[in-house]
C-alpha cells in the first residue's frame, strides 16, 4: 500500500481547435497485491477535476473518478531498486460538470479502456519503499446535447499520470 501524489496530464484530441484541459496534481492511494514473486495486481483510488477550454475560452469543469485494475510484472522484486511494467483496464466515470458550455450538455458517459504502466519501487528499509510510476490511460467520451440527441463529438482525453508515493509492505 502506498500514499502519494499524482500529476494528471490530459492529452486532448478533438476536432475543436485549441481544445485543452488543465493538468491537476492530487493525492492517490495505491494498493498492490502480489500473486507471486514477480506478478502483482494493482489498483488505485483518486478523483480529479479539470477545467476544459477551447481557443482560450473556458467551456467548463468536470470531475473524473478513474478505477483501474492492472497486472504488473516486477523484474527484480528482491532488489532495493525494483522496476516493473503493467497493463490493464480502467473504468472512468465523469460527474459534477459545470460551466458556461457544460451546463447545456448531457455528456460525458463513462468509458472503459486500456491503461499501461511503467515504474519502480525503491526500498528505504525492509518495511518502507518509495514508488515512482507513469501510467497512460486510453480514455474517450461522447459529448451530447442536454436534451438528448445525436453525439456532437467524441473527445479523446488519453491522460498521462505521473506519480510519486511512499509505501509500506504488509
Amino acid at each position: 500500500m502506498s500514499l502519494g501524489l499524482v500529476n494528471i496530464r490530459p492529452d486532448i484530441e478533438s476536432p475543436v481547435v485549441g481544445a485543452d484541459a488543465t493538468n491537476e496534481t492530487k493525492p492517490i492511494l495505491n494498493l498492490t497485491y502480489y500473486l507471486n514473486e514477480n506478478l502483482a495486481l494493482n489498483t488505485a483510488a483518486g478523483i480529479t477535476r479539470h477545467t476544459f477550454s477551447a481557443g482560450g475560452a473556458t467551456l467548463g469543469k468536470a470531475s473524473m473518478a478513474p478505477f483501474h485494475l492492472m497486472l504488473q510484472y516486477h523484474f527484480m522484486p528482491k532488489s532495493d531498486f525494483s522496476p516493473y511494467v503493467g497493463a490493464g483496464i480502467h473504468h472512468t466515470v465523469f460527474f459534477d460538470k459545470s460551466g458556461p458550455v457544460f451546463d447545456g450538455l448531457r455528456g460525458f458517459p463513462a468509458d472503459t479502456g486500456a491503461v499501461l504502466q511503467a515504474g519502480f519501487d525503491y526500498a528505504v528499509n525492509k518495511d518502507y519503499f518509495i514508488n515512482f510510476d507513469v501510467k497512460k490511460f486510453y480514455l474517450e467520451t461522447d459529448v451530447r446535447p442536454g436534451g438528448g440527441g445525436a453525439k456532437i463529438e467524441t473527445l479523446k482525453l488519453d491522460p498521462l499520470l505521473i506519480g510519486l508515493a511512499v509505501g509500506r509492505h504488509f
